[in-house]
């Protein structure tokens, strides 16, 4: 449909025109249009989308000749225009439109041109443009292919950041040729995912239409395992509201500890950087590496031959070693802590023991209950009512474990997606932690790896500038005016940083590298439950939970 023509009042340029929208026609922001042009012997397309909408009375000269306008006192006539940012020429000729070339609303195979849908081998939905039109990513850019890893950044509570990293894995699990596909999502806010197996009772019917457009039905999730907490003192029950068959508890056993080198990730802290400490954590670490090795299977012996079988154990180790050397004998101390200072080990066995306190529910003398994240298609990791310090245990502890794991295969297949919010915790931008380290590995290798990052963070300008870099794919939804002074938005071209600060809920602004400029996007309210209260069928949660 003809909208208008371009303007010749205004300067053209191969990158950019101006559109004189005609009456009765509506021209808004994010609308793509392309202008057609005769250039020598051929016809040329220039697609686009509208960046900037303005209307102004020409031919009036002071404050309140609107009023007089209006009441038909003077001639003035109301010019409504639009600047159209181009994003492709065919045939690529580098000329600028003539004035006077009419504009069309790009409708079909004209908009999958401009939006380079055309070349996308396998593309999957994003979300729905304003004008309800499907939004789709380049899935070859999210799976490794051609790139891989997404960047989520917004404000807490405003920018539905991990709502909209759901969106974006349910819609790779729905619309991806792929069959050998898992997820390992991280819980970390409310209890919000325990829930994303029901489906939602209160999804409008707007939401399910948008989901249709998309070619997705109002379902669920499916094949989903929860792994949470064990119960304290009771390694077998799940520390959980939900109770039933879906829902089991994960642990190590200490042997697997020691074996797997886990007491790194007990030391993430920023101010372990400025110590010696990190020097007493990796000797310690070899240490129990070495004796895993040579102990029986099953169990965890020191030198002299005596069982470890808990933090309480270790601990006392630890504090026979200091207070020997302090009595004149340093013949174990050095076992243990090498030529570090006694108040440095002092430091540790502190810093140890606190830690200790949050993360023992997860260590079990003799038995494990490992995360199986191949025996379902969604694994969702419980993390949300513990403290930092178990967080980042286990979140290292999970993806060292993967990273390991997908290394010794000599193929990408499955592939795994791992939804992580927080990352700016972390992978911060500044120090430095065994984490940041299985994070980067990720960012940077995991692309051949098959292991796929999907992180979210209130402030992009905190994370870690390599796992920015490797980030294919980047969305912002809501954010704050002083974050997006920072260059890690200079994705966020023409006025997409202005409109960051006012996004609604469901909006986000989505950059990936088949297209030149980023687009708005808005996506639908989730199938699924993210709380008990919005689950359609009832979840039975045993009277006595409470006594356990």
């Amino acid at each position: 449909m003809k909208v208008g023509i371009v303007l010749g009042t205004k300067p053209i340029t191969p990158l950019e025109f101006w559109v004189g929208v005609e009456t009765g026609n509506l021209v808004q922001l994010d609308d793509v249009l392309y202008a057609e042009s005769e250039v020598g012997n051929q016809k040329v397309k220039y697609y686009g989308i509208v960046q900037e909408v303005q209307k102004f009375l020409e031919g009036a000269q002071w404050v309140y000749d609107a009023h007089l306008a209006t009441q038909g006192v003077i001639p003035i006539n109301i010019a409504y225009v639009a600047k159209v940012s181009l994003t492709r020429v065919e045939p690529e000729v580098f000329i600028p439109p003539t004035p006077g070339d009419p504009v069309y609303t790009a409708e079909g195979e004209e908009f999958e041109k401009a939006l380079y849908y055309d070349q996308m081998k396998v593309k999957i939905p994003a979300g729905l443009s304003r004008s309800g039109k499907v939004i789709y990513l380049n899935y070859h850019f999210l799976d490794g292919t051609e790139g891989a890893h997404v960047s989520i950044s917004g404000m807490s509570g405003v920018a539905t950041k991990t709502s909209y990293a759901l969106f974006l894995l349910y819609s790779l699990l729905n619309h991806s040729k792929e069959r050998r596909i898992n997820a390992i999502i991280f819980n970390v806010k409310g209890k919000d995912l325990l829930w994303i197996d029901k489906k939602n009772k209160n999804l409008s019917r707007e939401d399910e239409e948008a989901l249709r457009k998309m070619g997705m039905r109002s379902e669920p999730f499916k094949d989903v395992k929860f792994y949470v907490s064990p119960y304290p003192g009771n390694h077998s029950i799940p520390d959980s509201e939900r109770q039933d068959e879906k829902v089991v508890p994960f642990y190590w056993s200490l042997r697997e500890f020691a074996q797997e080198g886990l007491i790194r990730f007990m030391f993430v802290e920023e101010e372990e950087t400025k110590s010696q400490v990190p020097y007493i954590v990796e000797r310690i670490a070899n240490k129990l590496y070495y004796l895993a090795k040579h102990s029986p299977e099953g169990r965890l012996l020191d030198s002299y031959g005596r069982d470890i079988e808990s933090f309480q154990d270790l601990e006392n180790r630890f504090t026979e070693a200091i207070e020997q050397a302090e009595a004149g004998s340093k013949d174990l101390y050095k076992e243990w802590f090498g030529d570090a200072s006694i108040q440095t080990a002092r430091a540790f066995l502190r810093r140890f023991s606190r830690a200790a306190s949050h993360i023992k529910r997860f260590i079990h003398p003799t038995q494990s209950s490992p995360i199986k994240w191949e025996e379902n298609k969604v694994s969702v990791i419980d993390i949300s009512s513990l403290h930092s310090i178990a967080q980042m245990f286990i979140v290292g502890a999970v993806l060292k474990k993967l990273f390991e794991e997908k290394e010794s295969r000599s193929n990408p297949f499955p592939r795994v997606f791992v939804v992580l919010d927080e990352l700016n915790k972390y992978a911060p931008k500044d120090g430095w932690s065994p984490i940041k380290d299985v994070v980067l590995d990720i960012a940077e290798r995991g692309r051949s790896l098959g292991v796929i990052l999907i992180g979210a963070q209130q402030t992009a300008s905190e994370i870690e500038k390599r796992i920015l870099a490797n980030s294919a794919i980047k969305v912002v939804g809501r954010m704050d005016s002083s974050e997006l002074l920072n260059k890690e938005y200079e994705f966020l071209t023409n006025n997409f940083r202005q409109r960051a600060l006012i996004l609604k809920k469901g909006s986000m602004i989505l950059y990936q590298p088949d297209i030149p400029s980023p687009l708005m996007l808005k996506f639908p309210k989730p199938p699924w439950a993210t709380r008990k209260q919005e689950v359609e069928e009832e979840v039975h949660v045993p009277e006595d939970f409470n006594n356990f």
